[in-house]
């Protein structure tokens, strides 16, 4: 076999090997994301039949438990944003000045105080890169139908009973806002409250809203209810998380990932522009 022809040979060996590779590879991170996606489905449903109004310390110890949970003794006080994603920045922003969660101290976890955190996601998501790294990384999968995402929630018990919860879905999609084009979260997050705190803070016992978050370009949506009995759980977590591991479309907007919410909110919305 004359030499060019062993090289041409070894070249296309070569190069089937690595397409191979490569297609193995992108099939263990789709089926990953798969199996994380049914855990965080199996999370969301168990929310809409959790006790939020009578719940404690032992119950949201159970839900965090059963989904690898963890005790936490800080808390993070800005934007939603599940740990493991990069932080969004608005076009132009140096590396500098992006936004970077805050965090004040917490005391020691007991059964009168305590705060859980519960965050499911890919594990490729999981790994300590940097922001730069990330953003590049997950940029490259968003091209090819492997988009970040989570799905989590932060559970806060004061004297032994459920204060607050968040609960948020977040998927960064590769798409257009205005001059800035790349990667924008899409996030939309479920806040319950003790019928106190509702209280202290004038807040209806339901209501959606787009939040106004500056110095980053994502795509908000937020649904508040008040820990009582009839609270409408089935609306606030009627969560489709399908469309996360979609490979061809990723999420095309709130009326894809929370539809219920969505529509009370343009419902409303139409209410007042009458």
């Amino acid at each position: 076999m004359p030499a060019s022809r062993r090289v041409r040979s070894a070249v296309l060996s070569a190069l089937l090997i690595l397409v191979g590779v490569l297609a193995l590879g992108w099939l263990c991170l789709y089926l990953d994301s798969l199996h994380e996606r049914r855990r965080a489905e199996h999370l969301i449903a168990d929310l809409k039949a959790f006790p939020f109004a009578t719940t404690g310390f032992l119950e949201v110890r159970e839900l965090a438990n059963r989904y690898g949970g963890t005790a936490v003794q800080s808390f993070p006080v800005l934007q939603f944003l599940p740990p493991g994603l990069p932080w969004p920045k608005s076009p132009g922003t140096p590396n500098s000045q992006e936004r970077m969660p805050l965090l004040r101290a917490r005391p020691t976890c007991t059964p009168r105080d305590c705060i859980f955190d519960i965050w499911i996601k890919p594990r490729l998501f999981n790994l300590p890169f940097n922001n730069e790294t990330s953003w590049f990384l997950y940029s490259g999968l968003a091209h090819v139908g492997l988009r970040p995402w989570a799905v989590g929630g932060r559970f806060e018990v004061r004297d032994g009973k459920l204060w607050e919860s968040r609960t948020g879905v977040g998927q960064f999609r590769h798409t257009r806002s205005g001059s800035y084009e790349g990667l924008i979260l899409l996030g939309y997050q479920v806040i319950s409250m003790s019928r106190a705190k509702a209280s202290d803070t004038h807040r209806p016992e339901y209501a959606v809203c787009v939040p106004h978050v500056t110095g980053t370009v994502s795509d908000d949506l937020s649904t508040w209810i008040t820990q009582v009995p009839n609270a409408p759980l089935n609306r606030a977590f009627d969560v489709r998380l399908q469309c996360l591991t979609a490979v061809s479309h990723a999420c095309r907007g709130f009326a894809d990932l929370a539809p219920s919410a969505w529509s009370d909110f343009q419902a409303e919305k139409d209410r007042r522009n009458r």
